[in-house]
């Protein structure tokens, strides 16, 4: 089967028709894929002030126990080709929501890492099986034209929904009466399951963060006997697809550390250069609004340029940015639009890399073995990235996240001038 047949009943349908089966089917995959990283966004704020909070959590701990995030990743990514020889992807994305919900609302009832490490790893699990599963839902969608724009529009939902789950647990402080009723009645009954009374303050806004995760799944229903159906059946492997893009799966590689790094520890990081919580949760709101914004307009620039070049210059951008960061860090103003710029350059790695790798396969075995790769590339970075910003952050000082991404970057720079020629 190939990419083109992908869709459900498509061969019976006329052009026009199958036009707009495509145009909302995407427009399901990136309204389900922008609620899912609401929740997500709040949970990037929630959890790590969440393990900082409590003092015997060192900074190398809380990196240890986030990186079990993209140690989840990396586990789906692997065994995603078995999971899809015995099951579909409606399937699969309905399935994740019974890891997802369960975990969030356990989250402030327990301070010690022997607990929460074993719920992030599952609530991660869910997570990133739903957005592979979205992932080979969009990539298999026959665009006839402007694939970088379309899929950029995809990406761009992830971004949108992690730069409104900080902005929205702003609101929810300034408002805490907003939603009372209902968390406090889901609170009551969590409760009496778990035995004790949460550990934290924040709470309801974890009750919150579960709800519109919750809400990720309704649009999904509405559309779930069209997704596609896909099945893998051996014909390809993942690390053959890692192998044959080496510039592009690579380039993830170094995008998820800096992704996965500034997501896990920017907040932290500001409040350890003197940043109130509000300012600092702010850096992470603009990282995810750079990802926003400037994300469509590079995805369609590199349209025009060969794209291979064009992430080298990406990642550039992206040294630029890590060595500016510890001295802008000390003026809010300057550090917000920093991370901006910071969050546009890694989403343009993201979404022009995804394209590379989209427009070279075709069959429906090779696409599923690629997005696999992809997701595994960027949660082998993000895992390195996590721990080793972590570890730096114990024994370098605060600047250690910078120096790990900004090493990262150099790595990659390095690897692409000796692969690609310059004329």
């Amino acid at each position: 089967m190939t990419t083109n047949n992908m869709t459900a009943d498509s061969g019976d349908m006329s052009p026009k028709k199958r036009f707009f089966g495509d145009k909302f089917g995407l427009m399901i995959n990136v309204l389900s894929t922008l609620l899912t990283s609401m929740s997500m966004g709040m949970l990037a704020i929630l959890v790590p002030v969440h393990l900082a909070s409590f003092p015997a959590n060192s900074d190398s701990a809380i990196g240890t126990a986030l990186s079990f995030e993209t140690i989840a990743s990396l586990v789906i990514c692997l065994l995603i080709p078995s999971i899809l020889k015995h099951t579909k992807l409606a399937l699969g994305i309905v399935g994740s929501t019974l890891l997802r919900l369960p975990t969030i609302l356990l989250f402030p009832y327990f301070s010690e890492l022997g607990m929460l490490i074993p719920i992030i790893f599952v609530h991660a699990v869910g997570c990133y099986y739903i957005f592979l599963m979205l992932q080979i839902w969009v990539n298999s969608i026959p665009f006839k034209k402007n694939k970088g724009l379309m899929i950029a529009l995809y990406s761009t939902s992830i971004s949108v929904g992690f730069a409104v789950g900080p902005i929205l647990i702003n609101v929810l402080n300034n408002h805490p009466m907003m939603f009372a009723e209902p968390t406090n009645s889901i609170l009551a009954s969590t409760t009496a399951f778990v035995g004790h009374a949460p550990v934290v303050d924040t709470a309801r806004l974890f009750v919150i963060a579960m709800l519109v995760c919750a809400l990720s799944v309704l649009p999904l229903m509405v559309y779930l006997a069209k997704i596609p159906k896909a099945r893998f059946n051996d014909g390809s492997s993942i690390f053959k697809t890692i192998m044959e893009n080496k510039g592009a799966m690579f380039s993830i590689a170094m995008a998820g550390v800096s992704q996965f790094g500034v997501a896990a520890f920017i907040v932290i990081y500001g409040m350890k250069n003197g940043l109130s919580f509000s300012d600092a949760a702010l850096l992470l709101s603009c990282f995810m609004f750079g990802s926003l914004l400037l994300e469509v307009p590079i995805a369609w620039v590199s349209d025009y340029f060969d794209r291979r070049f064009f992430i080298v210059w990406c990642a550039f951008a992206c040294i630029l940015c890590a060595v500016y960061l510890p001295i802008a860090i000390y003026t809010p103003i300057q550090a917000w639009i920093l991370v901006f710029i910071w969050g546009g350059v890694i989403s343009g790695i993201y979404s022009v890399s995804l394209t590379l790798i989209g427009e070279r396969y075709t069959s429906e075995d090779d696409m599923i073995a690629s997005n696999a790769g992809y997701s595994l590339m960027e949660s082998i970075g993000g895992t390195v990235g996590i721990t080793a910003i972590g570890f730096s952050m114990q024994h370098l000082g605060t600047d250690g996240m910078p120096y790990i991404i900004m090493f990262a970057s150099i790595l990659y720079f390095s690897f692409a001038l000796t692969r690609y020629p310059v004329e």
